[in-house]
């Protein structure tokens, strides 16, 4: 499967995804130093630079094709460290991604923030991805489980389109075999 790694820094979500068998089929990166790092990493790989100009027309125009957009996006509108503006900050940029994942449509979706996120604006993430016929689900991940020495939480929330499902007081069901979405439905596309 491919990727499109949106806020992608130096690449450290691809670096991942690729340990999995997957690969990175273009990056969105603003900083001009993340820039040279993902072009010296990855030189056969494209680097857009600003989310707020990316287009899946423009992507489909240029050959990109994938089947996951992952990104971290700003963490400064919710983190614990800041002024927790949330939607008010500039730096939030969450609705260029969904942009992105309305225009598109890819299967998955992977966003990863801050463990301040869970009270400032994930919930909207989620209930805005389910709006968007996505299944989601969050957890909760320290550095620590990775082998660091800090624990430094971060929350990862998953997204899976499921393209003939509705909302219901009961949870999303399939339109084709009105199965519950979430237990174990096999009509995902």
């Amino acid at each position: 499967m491919k990727v499109l790694d949106l806020f992608a820094g130096i690449g450290g979500l691809s670096l991942g995804f690729e340990q999995a068998g997957f690969q990175t089929a273009a990056f969105c990166e603003i900083d001009p130093y993340a820039q040279k790092v993902l072009a010296k990493n990855w030189p056969e790989t494209p680097v857009y630079e600003d989310i707020r100009e990316l287009s899946a027309a423009r992507l489909a125009s240029d050959g990109i094709t994938f089947d996951v957009i992952a990104g971290g996006y700003p963490c400064q509108p919710f983190s614990r460290s800041g002024l927790r503006n949330g939607e008010d900050d500039p730096r939030h940029l969450w609705p260029h991604m969904l942009r992105l994942i309305r225009e598109s449509r890819p299967t998955w979706v992977v966003a990863e923030n801050v463990e301040g996120h869970i009270e400032l604006g994930m919930p909207d993430v989620c209930r805005e991805l389910e709006h968007e016929g996505y299944r989601t689900w969050s957890f909760v991940i320290p550095a620590s489980g990775t082998g660091a020495r800090h624990r430094r939480n971060r929350v990862f929330i998953v997204g899976q389109k499921h393209a003939r499902a509705t909302p219901t007081e009961d949870g999303w069901h399939c339109l084709e075999c009105d199965r519950g979405v979430f237990d174990g439905c096999q009509c995902d596309h």
